[in-house]
């Protein structure tokens, strides 16, 4: 049996959203992000697409989150979601969805070719025989 490992890297590009203030740094909590910036990344680049608001999950009121469904659907084509923090729930819920939620306090380039290195290599291993 031999193992071999597909490269996701190959020829692919992956989306990732971003939570920051200034498009400078990643700095916003999950909860009190109103829009995120979505950035195509592959290996060697990351390249800016467009920037999606939403209603931000936070309120103020501890009983009275926004509407997690909406966030979801609005970053269901992306495959990682950089915030400087998150809570437990929102966590799950990416996580579920398909979408990989990674805590940063980085500049941005540097942090979505960080996560496309994280996501990337999640990948499973083939194995053939």
């Amino acid at each position: 049996m031999v193992q071999t490992t597909v490269n996701p890297k190959q020829a692919q590009k992956w989306r990732v959203a971003v939570a920051s203030k200034t498009g400078k740094l990643v700095d916003v909590h999950f909860g009190h992000a109103s829009s995120f910036d979505i950035y195509d990344v592959d290996e060697e680049q990351a390249e800016f697409i467009e920037k999606r608001h939403v209603n931000p999950y936070c309120h103020g009121a501890e009983n009275t989150p926004g509407d997690l469904d909406e966030i979801l659907q609005t970053l269901a084509d992306c495959q990682a979601v950089l915030v400087s923090r998150i809570g437990i729930g929102p966590d799950d819920r990416l996580n579920a969805a398909g979408i990989a939620p990674i805590q940063t306090y980085e500049t941005v380039e540097t942090a979505v070719l960080e996560a496309w290195e994280t996501v990337t290599s999640r990948q499973s291993p083939v194995t053939s025989d």
